[in-house]
């Protein structure tokens, strides 16, 4: 019987891991193994295959932060304030833990799956030369549309729902949100969800398909479990460091 808490380990595991794959991926024998017609392929499942997921998340997380900003607010008769409360929410927190993380959990339960299968017939060093960085490279490069394309459209699904909700137009709503944006905020949802998220997803996952390379049961549980809690704890830190004073 295992001890109260003993999963904990298990969870953490292929973080310590992920640093010893990061070395390797990023060695000059990586770089010269790069084939751009691999990374294409992974660009089409990334990023292609993606896009309607993102949309549909993104509306259906802007619509329900509506709701819930507008009704509040409107208890104290500050509905016409929605625009901001919104834009900062999806900015800062609501887009990176919700739009962003399902795109890393898509993301960490395919290549660790992927890893598994490689790491059964390849060795632990041809895995860190050849295998990690063309999807790291292609999942960097269809983060930066995706990232925009969510929001965008969450942005402006909820200028369109907002005025349904008592708020006076789309035009208050965006004007409120125009004010209390900095650029620091648009800065740190890239970062996060461009910067961060793939190259903790894609390592996090690389580390759970190599740490189970001798067990049949599936990896992508424990891909997610792991790229969840780390893209957590990245985000936490990111806005201690940016927001904190």
């Amino acid at each position: 019987m295992r001890l109260p808490g003993a999963e904990i380990i298990d969870w953490l595991a292929p973080l310590g891991q992920s640093v010893k794959l990061i070395i390797g991926a990023f060695s000059w024998r990586s770089i010269t193994n790069l084939s751009w017609q691999e990374i294409r392929s992974h660009c089409q499942w990334m990023g292609l295959e993606a896009f309607h997921m993102v949309a549909l998340s993104a509306v259906v997380v802007a619509i329900a932060l509506v709701i819930q900003c507008v009704i509040e607010l409107h208890k104290y008769h500050l509905h016409d304030l929605a625009g901001a409360v919104i834009s900062i929410g999806l900015l800062r927190e609501i887009g990176p833990l919700t739009v962003g993380l399902a795109l890393c959990g898509r993301m960490a339960a395919r290549v660790s799956e992927e890893a598994h299968a490689y790491i059964a017939h390849n060795s632990e060093l041809e895995f860190a030369h050849k295998f990690i960085l063309p999807r790291y490279i292609a999942a960097l490069l269809m983060a930066v549309p995706l990232a925009s394309y969510g929001l965008v459209i969450g942005f402006y699904t909820g200028a369109l729902v907002a005025p349904l909700l008592s708020i006076s137009s789309t035009n208050i709503f965006l004007e409120s949100a125009r004010r209390a944006i900095e650029n620091r905020d648009i800065l740190i949802y890239f970062l996060k969800v461009i910067l961060f998220f793939p190259f903790v997803t894609i390592f996090a996952a690389c580390a759970c398909g190599l740490l189970k390379r001798k067990s049949l049961a599936p990896v992508a549980v424990d891909a997610v479990t792991a790229t969840f809690i780390a893209c957590f704890v990245t985000n936490l830190m990111i806005t201690m460091i940016m927001y904190y004073r």
